[in-house]
């Protein structure tokens, strides 16, 4: 062929020269062009078999891109930010500080929180203690009841023997003799009932004076508690008193001085709980006192008895011996068991009355329950609070929550966020996967488990391995912010395309310099 072209260009020159053209034949030409065409021709079709064969077994697309999950930074809690820790681009590890909002206001609502608790704490200390008071005092007023409503009506059936006996002697004397010795057996009664009653007295003296004792121990210890109580707030007020100086001279920091200061407080209102303790302790050192009097001021009403009844037992002897004047005699002793019958209901229905009072005891112990169980309330609720004031305070430090990479980092030192804006994002490192936009021709051999291989554009010659993950439930247009409607009358049929998740397996070369957004090229081996 290179001696053709030769013979051409020598004839040209001599043409130009004005010699004569000898013309070559263009028959010379065509065996040569036919076998290139023929081999050209073999070439495309070795070529045409092999990409069939390859494209029958292969899916291959170039619309196709690196995903991965990007984790939004937001805070939780408001603040005014002190530090970023982070810059753009910057690698991070989980747990890494990020941003630190400014902690004060929170650690205030700590102290305050904590403060709260142990107020309440104390609190449902001396509800659980009035509880107990009121059970043991109601208990007690109960049982002085219960005596005194025995003894009433053990005197009303003494008054009414007393006046039936007397009755029955003047009946009797003025009748026989004989009814002398039936006085004496009434009045050998009378007798035996007044020492009763007189027993009940000292038997209630030696009640009360028990719990005069009891009353008196309870009041010891509260005067001692309070002495320790004061002891402790005297401290903790110097304590208080020596941090503000040290606070203002800046030796110290605020959260210490609110801390004693808060300290300080809580002692005081100790104090201040423990005196009434000691008041509540006196009262009922008082009202002891009091039931002890009454106790011993029934004793000589209950001696006064028996010295009658004996008085009685003597003037039923002295009937025996003269009818005629024990006559006059039971006349009297009548109209004195009338009176005495008169007392002793009176004394009934004071007995009475006081019962009614004991039996308010229980709703007197519902009610300090009720306060207790609301005090207990109220320290769950300070615990809740103080909890909430912890997270709070933690969550002023914002720390990353996987290994990843920063971006659009938008924060700056001194910013005022609130809960939910976006600081930044991090991508993480590992878990990227393809997402590849096959058309929905290409899918029929496709199935999650095949291989793929993925080339990416920013790293030519580089190819990387992966399976294909899964198959979205719906092509790209079903989930468009406007999908298309194909019962429309101007309808042109478009091949869709439908994405395909391939997962890229983990520890290939090169993987750090995948970013999410680059362009690839996937490969899925069907057969």
């Amino acid at each position: 062929m290179a001696t053709v072209l030769e013979k051409e260009k020598q004839s040209e020159k001599m043409s130009g020269a004005g010699s004569p053209v000898t013309e070559t034949p263009k028959n010379n030409r065509k065996p040569m062009l036919f076998g290139i065409l023929g081999i050209l021709l073999v070439v495309a079709v070795v070529m045409g078999i092999r990409f069939m064969t390859w494209s029958s077994s292969h899916a291959s697309t170039d619309d196709a891109s690196i995903t991965a999950d990007v984790v939004n930074i937001a805070p939780q809690v408001s603040g005014t930010v002190l530090k970023v820790a982070v810059s753009e681009n910057d690698h991070v590890k989980k747990g890494d500080v990020l941003v630190q909002l400014d902690p004060s206001t929170y650690q205030t609502a700590l102290a305050q929180a904590q403060a709260n608790l142990d107020l309440a704490l104390a609190q449902a200390k001396g509800a659980s203690a009035s509880v107990q008071l009121t059970e043991q005092t109601s208990k007690a007023q109960v049982t002085q009841a219960e005596g005194i409503v025995h003894q009433s009506n053990g005197g009303i059936y003494g008054s009414y023997a007393d006046l039936a006996k007397a009755k029955a002697a003047v009946s009797q004397a003025k009748a026989q003799a004989s009814s002398a010795v039936a006085s004496y057996y009434g009045a050998q009664s009378n007798v035996a009932i007044a020492i009763a009653n007189r027993q009940k007295a000292y038997d209630a003296i030696s009640s009360a004076s028990a719990q005069v004792l009891t009353a008196e121990a309870a009041l010891n210890s509260a005067k001692a508690n309070l002495d320790a109580y004061k002891a402790s707030a005297e401290n903790a007020v110097k304590q208080a008193a020596r941090n503000e100086t040290l606070y203002r001279q800046g030796a110290i920091s605020g959260q210490v001085y609110d801390a004693s200061k808060s300290a300080a407080d809580v002692a005081k209102a100790e104090v201040v709980a423990s005196s009434q303790q000691v008041a509540q302790a006196e009262a009922v050192i008082q009202q002891k006192k009091a039931d002890l009097r009454s106790a011993k001021n029934q004793l000589p009403a209950a001696e006064a008895a028996v010295s009658q009844a004996k008085s009685m037992l003597s003037a039923s002897e002295a009937q025996s011996r003269a009818a005629k004047d024990t006559i006059v005699q039971f006349q009297a002793q009548t109209r004195a068991a009338e009176a005495l019958l008169s007392q002793s209901k009176a004394r009934q229905t004071q007995a009475s009355g006081q019962m009614i009072q004991a039996n308010t005891g229980p709703l007197q112990v519902q009610v300090s329950e009720s306060a207790r169980l609301q005090a207990e309330a109220k320290v769950e609720q300070a615990r809740a609070a103080l909890k909430d004031a912890q997270i709070n305070l933690a969550r002023t430090t914002i720390v990353a929550p996987r290994d990843g990479r920063i971006s659009k980092n938008s924060v700056e030192e001194g910013n005022l966020v609130q809960p939910g804006t976006t600081l930044m994002a991090i991508v993480p490192d590992e878990d990227a996967w393809v997402v590849a936009n096959f058309k929905e021709t290409q899918l029929a051999d496709v199935k999650p488990g095949q291989p793929v291989e993925v080339e990416v554009d920013a790293l030519p010659g580089k190819t990387f391995k992966g399976k294909v993950g899964s198959i979205s439930a719906g092509t790209g247009s079903t989930f468009a912010l406007l999908p298309a409607d194909n019962s429309t009358g101007n309808f042109t049929k478009v091949v869709q395309r439908i994405p395909v998740k391939i997962l890229l397996e983990p520890g290939q070369p090169n993987m750090d310099r995948l970013r999410v957004g680059m362009s690839v090229t996937a490969t899925i081996e069907t057969k």
